[in-house]
């Protein structure tokens, strides 16, 4: 299948082509390159208007197979893979394996809707860098594309907290608060946001913005990889 591109973004040139070396190919403009592979074309609509909305970012090809993904992303200048974990033929999981077997620096992210980390963990085994469940919203697309741009190795070194507010600490925002290690509890046990919200007398928006803060302390993208990370930090 060939891949559609969204028309609404203006493009400083065409790709220039991967020859499937290991090398990672830079854009023009320093725009990185997602591909996208989707069985649901209305949901690769959705993905694309989204990415090409962005200054950061371009689609440079939709695929609707993993069969059609492993002829394409290696001549598409594709720099970041959006993956459904599960479509017709040959799955989202194997299709990782390929991909990453062939071009070792492909990032990629895979979409999901199932909430079970053995697949995760096979997924991640397979070479998945980045998880992204369903359903999601365009922040949370881009919050975790923001995560496979390179950073700048320069940080500026702040003091670290002691003591009791120490526990749970993330990364990037400080320590969690108490009311963010309590959300994290809930999430834990496997409530979903709307029993969060009902039980904690807050609005399900609220419960979404303290989650996406949460995420960006604990630098991860998702609900399975935030409770591993919190629960890991609870032991320290």
């Amino acid at each position: 299948m060939n891949p559609s591109h969204s028309p609404v973004a203006s493009s400083p040139g065409p790709p220039r082509r991967h020859k499937g070396t290991s090398k990672p190919l830079v854009l023009p403009l320093a725009r990185v390159g997602v591909a996208i592979v989707d069985d649901d074309e209305n949901f690769q609509v959705f993905l694309r208007d989204i990415v090409d909305h962005t200054r950061q970012f371009r689609c440079v090809g939709s695929y609707t197979s993993g069969e059609a993904a492993l002829i394409g992303i290696p001549h598409s200048g594709a720099q970041v893979v959006l993956m459904d974990i599960k479509m017709p033929g040959m799955s989202g999981i194997e299709g990782v394996r390929r991909l990453t077997a062939l071009l070792p620096h492909l990032i990629i992210v895979m979409i999901t809707g199932l909430d079970d980390p053995r697949t995760i963990d096979l997924a991640r085994e397979s070479g998945a860098g980045r998880f992204l469940p369903k359903p999601f919203t365009a922040s949370h697309l881009l919050a975790t594309l923001s995560f496979c741009i390179p950073r700048p190795t320069a940080q500026i070194t702040k003091p670290q907290p002691s003591g009791k507010s120490a526990s749970h600490r993330g990364h990037r925002g400080g320590p969690l608060t108490a009311r963010e290690n309590r959300l994290m509890e809930y999430m834990s046990e496997g409530l979903t946001y709307k029993a969060i919200a009902d039980g904690t007398g807050v609005s399900e928006s609220a419960v979404h913005h303290m989650v996406t803060r949460i995420f960006r302390k604990l630098e991860v993208t998702n609900k399975i990889d935030a409770v591993r990370k919190w629960k890991n930090n609870s032991r320290t």
